[in-house]
C-alpha cells in the first residue's frame, strides 16, 4: 500500500491519439512481429505462412 497521497503523485493526462495516427502504430507493431515471428520459425527451422513473410518484408 502506498503511502503517498494524490497530490504527491506525478499524474499526467492520457493524450488522445488520432485514429490515424494509432492505425499506424499498430500497423508498425504488426510487422515488428512479423519480422520477430520469421526470425524465431528461421532458428526454429519452422515454416512460416506466406501472410506473415509479406507483412515481414514491408517497411516499417
Amino acid at each position: 500500500m502506498s503511502t503517498s497521497t494524490p497530490e504527491q503523485k506525478k499524474v499526467r493526462a492520457r493524450r488522445h491519439a488520432s485514429t490515424e495516427n494509432s492505425a499506424a502504430a499498430d500497423h508498425r507493431v504488426q510487422v515488428a512481429a512479423a519480422k520477430l515471428r520469421v526470425a524465431l520459425d528461421e532458428r526454429l527451422g519452422r515454416p512460416t505462412p506466406q501472410k506473415t513473410k509479406a507483412l515481414a518484408k514491408e517497411a516499417f
